[in-house]
């Protein structure tokens, strides 16, 4: 029964696969049958012999048949070197167990898991920052040649990898400096060497001061490095300690009123030295002399233009320029109030404007508001140039004391509640007329044919609220029903067109007649103005 079984699966493979056949005639028929592919394209050459690889087809015999041909392996594995030799007693030589074939010519025979590869079992423990490294980081499959994972590392041989920055000049040991967490990090001990690092150089790089070669001595003194950057240009000799630490470089320890008996006091303190010598470094020296007036530095400086004098301490110190000590009300004629206590000394003294080398002499009207705010008069002097009449010098606009009541139009009723600008759109607003239509002509939707006393219906009160009588100020008396009626049940048409007083019910009710006239128009004979249909 087997043997019937072989022969129809022989038979059928036969008839559905004549190039498999025509391409592996040199296999047995046990062979042929038991192959379960094509071999990768490296044993490509061997596939139609069997018995390299397999023992009888056993499995347990197949590594060392592997081991015959990768003798470079089984070398590793015999002198205890190299990935396999580091595999575990159940893994080390069993090749099928990471390797396998018969998939085809494109089957990648030595692939394997990166992502759980343990890579402590090569030569090249992965510690620091080479733990966070990608394999092709190293692994760069320059050689196609070569199988893309069998880069040969030196343990400690970081040469290997890494261009050597130093050009030869150190030995090889690159762990005496550096290590596997960061490269840029040093462990050099600069204070084994001549020149010990303290205060700002601590944090120096190497490279800002061994530029080319740093293998190169420098030397101890600061003039080795910091010469191109004397801004002393030599004057002062090289003994940059005497006013500089390594501390910090802006921070000197230079003694100003000790070398030149000139005190640095206020805001003096916290200048530069560039800031008041600003002559050459070369032509000042230490012997140098700078004036002690205040105008000799800060004449470019002077708003006042020279009119106040040099004495620039009588209104000014050291501690701050813009905190005067001038006193406005003891030193004029004109005291300063309200919101003109916060007002800068530019806001109304232009630069012109003082003449004199004394404040309280000033060339402005003291005491006269139009003397400063006659361009911004708003009125045009319409209301004359008392302007503290309304006006005073707590808030211009804000606190205004005009009584409307003293005026040709007292407010009454919802004129006390308006704003000025309500009424007078410009400051030099004028009425001709003391009437409603001055100002309420657009208002007026009865177009002027009431006439312009609109007090006859309406009040100041409210606009709304109106006390026209129909009984007396018109021809028709509202009677019965009529009287509840609003206007424009009536006043169908606009209000500005005048409407005759009826005479008939059908002037008004044509429309409402159910009879359509048959009984006449005089409605009155059946029905009442108390209701219509009370007949």
């Amino acid at each position: 029964m087997k043997f019937i079984f072989i022969a129809l699966f022989y038979f059928i493979t036969l008839c559905s696969s004549t190039s498999l056949f025509a391409q592996s005639h040199e296999l047995s028929l046990k062979q042929l049958l038991l192959m379960p592919g094509k071999l990768t394209s490296a044993h490509a050459k061997i596939e139609n012999q069997c018995n390299k690889c397999h023992a009888s087809f056993d499995k347990s015999n197949q590594s060392p048949l592997c081991l015959e041909c990768h003798t470079k392996i089984n070398k590793d594995i015999i002198n205890a070197t190299g990935f396999h030799s580091r595999l575990s007693p159940d893994e080390k030589g069993q090749c099928q167990l990471c390797h396998s074939d018969h998939k085809g010519r494109d089957f990648n025979i030595t692939s394997l898991d990166v992502d759980h590869f343990d890579h402590a079992k090569t030569e090249f423990k992965l510690e620091g920052v080479h733990k966070r490294l990608s394999c092709g980081d190293c692994h760069k499959k320059a050689d196609k040649k070569k199988e893309p994972f069998s880069l040969k590392l030196k343990a400690g041989k970081c040469l290997s990898c890494h261009d050597d920055q130093h050009n030869n000049k150190l030995d090889n040991k690159c762990s005496k400096c550096h290590n596997q967490t960061n490269w840029h990090v040093s462990k050099f001990d600069h204070n084994k060497t001549n020149f010990s690092l303290n205060g700002k150089h601590q944090q120096v790089a190497c490279k800002l001061c061994h530029i080319n070669d740093v293998s190169v001595k420098i030397g101890g003194k600061c003039t080795n490095c910091h010469l191109s950057k004397d801004k002393h240009l030599g004057v002062f000799g090289k003994k940059c300690s005497s006013c500089h630490s390594e501390k910090t470089w802006k921070n000197k320890h230079y003694d100003h009123f000790k070398e030149t008996k000139y005190r640095l006091v206020g805001k003096h303190q916290k200048l530069t030295c560039s800031n008041c010598h600003k002559t050459p470094i070369t032509t000042m020296g230490k012997k140098s002399k700078t004036a002690r007036t205040c105008n000799s530095c800060h004449k470019s400086d002077d708003i006042h233009s020279g009119n106040n004098g040099a004495k620039c301490q009588q209104c000014h110190n050291n501690n701050s320029w813009k905190k005067t000590t001038f006193d406005h009300n003891d030193d004029t004629k004109f005291k300063l109030q309200g919101i003109h206590k916060k007002l800068h000394c530019d806001a109304c003294h232009l630069p012109n404007s003082l003449k004199r080398t004394e404040h309280k002499n000033s060339t402005t009207e003291i005491r006269k508001c139009y003397s400063c705010h006659q361009l911004s008069d708003p009125h045009k002097g319409k209301l004359g140039k008392e302007c503290q009449s309304c006006h005073q010098q707590q808030a211009w606009q804000k606190q205004i004391t005009f009584n409307h009541d003293f005026s040709q139009f007292p407010l009454t009723g919802a004129h006390k509640l308006l704003v000025c600008q309500s009424c007078h759109d410009s400051a030099d607003f004028e009425i001709k007329e003391m009437k409603c239509s001055s100002c309420h002509v657009d208002d007026d939707f009865h177009e002027s044919t009431l006439g312009k006393e609109c007090e006859q219906c309406h009040n100041t009160a409210s606009w709304s609220t109106w006390v026209f009588d129909h009984q007396t100020q018109t021809n028709f008396s509202l009677e019965g029903a009529h009287h509840n009626l609003s206007c424009n049940l009536c006043h169908t048409s606009e209000l500005s067109k005048p409407l005759l007083p009826p005479k008939l019910c059908v002037d008004c009710h044509q429309h409402d007649d159910v009879h359509q006239g048959s009984f006449g128009q005089d409605c009155q004979r059946c029905h009442n103005r108390e209701s219509f249909n009370d007949f």
